[in-house]
């Protein structure tokens, strides 16, 4: 398949690839909560060890209370498409997959530390995200035009007109397994 022809959405979805080569190192209880800005014009992906996940929403990532933010701060990873450089890097902009993957174990050790193990059932349900993302189907945990689903995640189609099947039935992809975190999104 071609490259997605706007740079934004090309290296959105290299952030997402970045954590499916990071799944492949054994680093599966990294996950990613992808949302967009409430501008609405950047998309965010949020990346944390499984710990800070809900139970009942996989995708959603615990809000950071106050006195708890020096503490959770190294346990999250922020990227967006309205920055110019990949979670502020100045020596990433044309990094691909492996190689962002390799500075983020450097670079957030602590949080690469939390994520090290194995989660076969998110990390292969990730992989089915990234192959709509690859795509043009861009995941959405919560938008403010859209309401945050406890049975799915919202797919943005990013895909360029060429892309598109006549027909083409709309994917939907289900909430990933729940998280560790011992309380429900409310």
């Amino acid at each position: 398949m071609p490259q997605h022809p706007e740079a934004h959405v090309r290296r959105a979805v290299r952030v997402l690839a970045m954590v499916g080569e990071l799944h492949r190192r054994g680093y599966q209880k990294l996950r990613v909560m992808p949302f967009m800005s409430s501008s609405g014009n950047a998309w965010r992906c949020w990346i944390g060890p499984d710990t800070l996940f809900y139970r009942n929403h996989g995708a959603y990532l615990r809000d950071i209370g106050y006195g708890e933010e020096e503490q959770l701060t190294s346990l999250r990873a922020r990227y967006t498409t309205g920055a110019d450089h990949y979670f502020g890097w100045q020596d990433a902009d044309h990094d691909d997959a492996r190689t962002l993957a390799d500075k983020f174990l450097t670079r957030f050790k602590r949080l690469a530390g939390q994520g090290e193990g194995w989660g076969y059932a998110y990390a292969g349900w990730y992989q089915r995200l990234l192959g709509l993302a690859d795509r043009g189907w861009m995941p959405v945990v919560i938008h403010d035009g859209y309401k945050c689903s406890l049975k799915k995640i919202n797919l943005f189609d990013l895909r360029p007109e060429d892309w598109k099947i006549p027909k083409e039935k709309v994917p939907s992809r289900p909430l990933p397994p729940a998280g560790k975190l011992q309380e429900d999104l409310r």
